[in-house]
């Protein structure tokens, strides 16, 4: 059986006295109901090219090729010049949002230099 709690007002106050209720009896557990969790709006992935504020102009680089054909050449992925280096197909969501890219290639090796 649950009983519920009473409460007593002081009889004895003063003008500037407030009355304060007193419980008896056992005080019931408070729930507090959970509010439901909200994830903030998904970040769409990057994209080259645009964004609202700026274009990315790409462009045929002569140190970019050159720096793709000493790739090819080697064998290996990586040249000091390029501040991207694959071979194969670059991964655009890599590529930052700059005004200017400059790109070379050479047999599947490709050198980006922003």
């Amino acid at each position: 059986m649950t009983t519920k709690p009473t409460l007593t007002l002081s009889a004895s106050a003063t003008a500037t006295d407030v009355p304060r209720p007193t419980p008896t009896g056992p005080v019931p557990p408070t729930t507090v109901a959970p509010t439901p969790a909200t994830s903030p709006p998904r970040t769409p992935p990057p994209t080259v090219g645009s964004t609202p504020s700026t274009t990315t102009v790409w462009y045929t680089s002569a140190v970019a090729q050159a720096a793709a054909r000493r790739m090819a050449a080697a064998g290996r992925v990586g040249d000091p010049v390029c501040s991207m280096a694959a071979l194969g197909n670059p991964d655009p969501r890599l590529v930052p949002q700059v005004s200017r890219i400059g790109i070379g290639t050479s047999q599947g090796y490709w050198c980006l230099i922003w």
